[in-house]
Parts: C-alpha cells; sequence; structure tokens
C-alpha cells in the first residue's frame, strides 16, 4: 500500500470530486455508483475511509454552484478544473509536479474541510476564468502525458490510457 493511513492531498480530492461531477452530469450512474467505482479504484493508494461521504458532499455543493450560474459547458469548465489542478498550486503558481522531497501524490492527514475547500476552491477557479484570470484546458492537453499523476489519472479515465496504449 503506498499511504497506509493517508488521505488524498486536497488537490487530488479535488480533481476525484470534479471527475465524480462530471460522469454524475453524463447521467450514466448515480452518484453513489459513481463515488464508490472511483473510491474503489484508490484503495490501495490511499486510505479512502470517509472518502465516499465527503465526496458527494462535495460533488453536492459543486452542482448547487453551477446551477446558480451561467455555463455554457460544464463538462469543458469541469475538465479545465482537473488540469488547472494538475498544473497549479494556486490562481497563480505553476505546480512543481517533481518535487526534491515528498511525493506529489503522498497521501497526506485528511483535512477536516475539505468539502468546504472544494467548493470554494472550484468557485475561485470558476471566477477567475469567467474574468480572464486563469485560462481553459489547452485544446491540445493530453492527460495520458502527465507521467506524474498516471497513479490517480489512470483509474478515472482509463478510456483515454487504453487508447493511448494503443497508439
Amino acid at each position: 500500500m503506498l499511504n497506509s493511513g493517508k488521505c488524498p492531498p486536497q488537490f487530488v480530492f479535488e480533481i476525484l470530486a470534479a471527475q465524480a461531477t462530471r460522469e454524475f452530469l453524463e447521467g450514466q450512474e448515480t452518484a453513489e455508483e459513481i463515488v464508490a467505482r472511483i473510491v474503489a479504484s484508490f484503495t490501495d493508494i490511499y486510505d479512502v475511509e470517509g472518502l465516499e461521504s465527503d465526496l458527494i458532499r462535495s460533488m453536492e455543493r459543486i452542482l448547487v454552484f453551477i446551477e446558480s450560474v451561467e455555463v455554457s459547458d460544464i463538462d469543458l469548465m469541469l475538465m479545465s478544473y482537473i488540469w488547472f489542478q494538475i498544473n497549479y498550486e494556486d490562481l497563480v503558481s505553476k505546480r512543481n509536479k517533481k518535487p526534491l522531497f515528498g511525493g506529489l501524490l503522498k497521501g497526506r492527514a485528511k483535512q477536516s474541510d475539505r468539502v468546504y475547500l472544494t467548493a470554494k476552491n472550484f468557485k475561485t477557479y470558476a471566477f477567475a476564468l469567467g474574468n480572464g484570470k486563469v485560462a481553459l484546458k489547452p485544446d491540445d492537453w493530453d492527460m495520458t502525458t502527465e507521467v506524474e499523476f498516471e497513479p490517480i489519472l489512470k483509474p478515472m479515465f482509463p478510456d483515454a490510457f487504453t487508447k493511448a496504449e494503443e497508439e
């Protein structure tokens, strides 16, 4: 087990919440089914105690916010948020994908306010996006080239990685 007793870092939790929300909006599965599947794929990497309920609550908060604003392409905005979380620490600081000490995806102590932070950070990103302070994901962004993030992206986007391996 990679990170026994440790939860996903906050930015990884936010990526999970954004992807779960994307899948829920597709309407193929219930929120509970989506979250259970996502959480099951991370049991070898992180301590998942409480992860399902926190992801459901985060999805609810993201969806309430999305309902309160006008968004022309929700899927694009959520994918852009995933891209943003992978590439930026905050609105202006690029993420160091190869830290000198500690692993980027290494488990951390659970943040008691991670649901609140997810909603807050998503809103901040959405408003910054609307004000032109941050960018949408580039059209040519290929998540399969995010080598440092493969352990979390591959279980969430298996089709993209299977396609990349076939090419």
